[in-house]
């Protein structure tokens, strides 16, 4: 029995037919240009290679990165026995490991400036630039507080002693005003004159500790004046490699640290007052200032 609407429903077929093989050509179509496309294949395979890199160079800067800190924390755990330590020996062998361990810094702060330089990726390059800049400011703190430590064992000075003096000054000042005391109420000449004689004793040896105490103090002043000083440039140099909000702001703090040291009544400026009075200047040329009437504020 044949259908009434035959031909009809043989050509809807025939749409039906035609639209879906165009629907189904369209995607494969462009599935087919995608893929067969060799530029975006070089793409890939050329981001595929960057990321590799990227990676290696990561890898790398991890590896220095992770040596540096162990040579921080065993410079960190010698100094730790250097102040607890008191034979010249066993300080002799801490001073030269702690020397070791800051060349050996130097070679991996070297490899590391010369992998640098290598370096296609500014992200990797920007990160390694800034490792450098702090362990070089670390390695001049180093550097600056050896010299000093130096210096005062040259000078025979100990600043840790200081306490003791103060505490030696004070019994010496007791003893000599018991003698005082007891020579005043002695009746006989010769005991007062023996009595004078002890308090001459004492007053000398008090006169040597107050000036073996005004020495340390001297020193110590200076010491701290020379610590001051440096975190203040090492404030100006951190300045180098920032915005110019920030390096403004970070200049400001260095100059308030240098101005610190010229209006301290303590301080021991009048040693290094040339060079603080030339890193102000060269601070305010930067931030466009000029000096005031009454000096720096």
């Amino acid at each position: 029995m044949k259908p009434l609407n035959h031909a009809e429903r043989t050509t809807r077929l025939w749409k039906f037919l035609v639209f879906y093989v165009l629907a189904l050509a369209l995607p494969l179509l462009a599935s087919y240009y995608l893929f067969s496309d060799g530029s975006i294949a070089d793409e890939n395979q050329k981001l595929k290679r960057e990321l590799e890199r990227t990676r290696n160079e990561q890898q790398k800067l991890l590896v220095q990165l992770d040596t540096l800190t162990g040579y921080l924390q065993r410079i960190e755990l010698n100094d730790r026995q250097l102040r607890a330590e008191s034979n010249d020996l066993v300080v002799g062998e801490l001073n030269k490991r702690s020397q070791d361990y800051l060349n050996a810094i130097a070679v991996t702060l070297s490899e590391l400036r010369r992998d640098s330089s290598r370096m296609q990726f500014m992200t990797n390059k920007r990160l390694a630039h800034n490792v450098l800049r702090d362990f070089d400011l670390f390695r001049s703190n180093r550097n600056t507080v050896d010299f000093l430590r130096q210096s005062l064992d040259k000078k025979g000075i100990d600043v840790s002693g200081k306490e003791q003096l103060a505490a030696e000054l004070a019994q010496t000042k007791q003893l000599l005003a018991t003698y005082q005391a007891a020579a005043s109420n002695r009746p006989a000449p010769v005991m007062i004159s023996g009595g004078g004689g002890g308090g001459g004793g004492g007053g000398g040896r008090t006169a040597d500790l107050q000036n073996r105490l005004q020495e340390s103090n001297e020193q110590v002043a200076l010491l701290t004046d020379q610590v001051r000083f440096n975190n203040a440039d090492c404030l100006r140099l951190r300045a180098s490699g920032m915005s110019k909000e920030q390096r403004k702001e970070m200049l400001e703090q260095a100059r308030k640290g240098f101005v610190a040291i010229l209006q301290d009544p303590n301080s021991t400026s009048g040693n290094m007052k040339e060079s603080v009075e030339k890193m102000i200047d060269s601070i305010d040329k930067e931030l466009g200032r000029k000096r005031g009437i009454f000096g720096y504020k």
